[in-house]
């Protein structure tokens, strides 16, 4: 049996056998892999006295390669003892469709069954549509979280070698104790960001893990993929968007019926007397002129009264008034949280294709600065420099696309019968400015 295979039949609890060898999460001598720690790289510190080193020595040692003080601190990182990335699990990456199977097939309880009546039946389906709504939405923080880890980790290495030059070039008396002092500083702040973007993942990823229900070695190997789908080429259309959520949802399809089967049989001079006793009612507790000073006319502390003894005797009218007031206030509410989602949706879109395009510039600036630094145009602090902003809008690209998705499985959720999440706008301000794209 493929270890795939295996894996998605246990976790729909197709093969009881082999689960119960395992154990069960509920038991407290069931024996799982111990959590996972990585520490923080060594800091670059320690005092520099200027001078400290002859700068003719150190000239010769740089000399002897060709790119300079790059190539001395890259030689020496290849050769030098260093704490090794922590290997990826083996098998193949959790897809979000896949992600979804597992997770329904550890929630029997929100099957739906025959005997259920209609109501009951709408309400299992939009538990499951907001079920599929929230695996995707932790899928894909999930992933995005763990490549923006490894932007970040990209982004303090480039500090780190900065830092590194900063020590060497205050030995040989380039510089002064308040330039490596700064340079330190920025290497601690950069350190701070690093362990954080680390929890950010890690909490992510655990977020995924509880919707999924997964435990022991299943949660210690699950591999994510390394990316976010690319974006779509085009957004999707907003024509007929509002009527397939009004077609689409479970329970108002329930509430229009039961509308329509109250209203007939009723006369149209009823229905008119009754919307009559209504707006009477409710122009006699909230006047269309209202007498008080507050500019916002104050508020209601009364529900508007019907008078029922001025009302025809058959009552069902105001049940039908009733029925159709609740239809038509869920129809209302459906359609404004489709335009919100969509607009949240297409906001999303193009914040990502503006915040990608800065990526990709930010890249071609780098290759730019590169030839010019060996044709010894520019410093190793340009190139440095160029290296980080690179990472920088890199990361705010990876956090426009995260947020896209979550936008797009709104959007998705919202059309099948779930409620609006919510807009995710943290790439908002990251596009523009890439050290708001959590602060790395």
């Amino acid at each position: 049996m493929r270890a795939r295979t295996r894996h998605l039949l246990l976790a729909a609890g197709l093969v009881p056998a082999l689960a119960a060898a395992a154990g069960q999460p509920h038991d407290p001598a069931s024996s799982v892999p111990a959590p996972v720690y990585s520490t923080l790289p060594v800091p670059v510190s320690g005092q520099a006295a200027m001078g400290e080193i002859d700068w003719r020595e150190a000239n010769d040692t740089v000399g002897a390669f060709t790119g300079g003080h790059r190539d001395v601190l890259r030689w020496e990182a290849e050769h030098m003892p260093s704490t090794a990335a922590q290997a990826l699990p083996d098998g193949e990456p959790l897809a979000a469709a896949e992600a979804l199977r597992i997770a329904l097939g550890k929630r029997p309880d929100l099957f739906a069954s025959e005997t259920m009546g209609a109501l009951e039946r709408a309400e299992a389906d939009i538990a499951v549509i907001n079920l599929s709504r929230d695996v995707h939405r932790a899928w894909i923080k999930a992933v995005s979280a763990e490549q923006t880890l490894r932007r970040a980790e990209e982004a303090f290495e480039a500090v780190d070698v900065s830092t590194e030059l900063a020590l060497r070039m205050t030995r040989v008396g380039n510089w002064g104790q308040d330039r490596l002092l700064k340079k330190q500083l920025s290497h601690a702040d950069t350190a701070i960001a690093l362990a954080q973007t680390r929890q950010e993942a890690a909490s992510a990823r655990e977020q995924l893990i509880r919707q999924l229900g997964l435990w022991g070695a299943e949660a210690s190997t699950l591999r994510l993929p390394d990316s976010l789908p690319a974006l779509p080429a085009a957004p999707l259309d907003a024509e007929g968007l509002e009527a397939t959520a009004v077609r689409n949802h479970p329970r108002l399809q329930l509430l229009a019926i039961r509308a329509e089967w109250a209203r007939r049989g009723l006369s149209a001079g009823t229905l008119e007397t009754w919307q009559n006793a209504a707006q009477s009612a409710l122009s006699a507790q909230l006047p269309q002129r209202s007498a008080s000073d507050d500019p916002m006319g104050g508020l209601i502390t009364r529900a508007p009264l019907l008078e029922y003894r001025r009302l025809p005797a058959r009552h069902e009218a105001g049940d039908a008034m009733r029925a159709q007031a609740e239809a038509a206030a869920l129809a209302a509410d459906i359609r404004s949280q489709v335009r919100e989602a969509y607009h949240q949706y297409r906001v999303a879109y193009d914040i990502a294709r503006l915040a990608e395009e800065n990526a990709r510039l930010s890249e071609e600036i780098q290759e730019e600065t590169l030839l010019q630094y060996n044709g010894m145009l520019k410093s190793t602090w340009d190139l440095l420099a160029s290296a980080r902003d690179r990472v920088e809008r890199s990361g705010a690209a990876v956090n426009a696309r995260r947020d896209f998705w979550l936008a797009h499985a709104n959007l998705q959720a919202v059309l099948a019968g779930a409620d609006y999440a919510g807009p995710d706008g943290s790439s908002l301000s990251a596009a523009g400015n890439p050290n708001a794209a959590g602060g790395h």
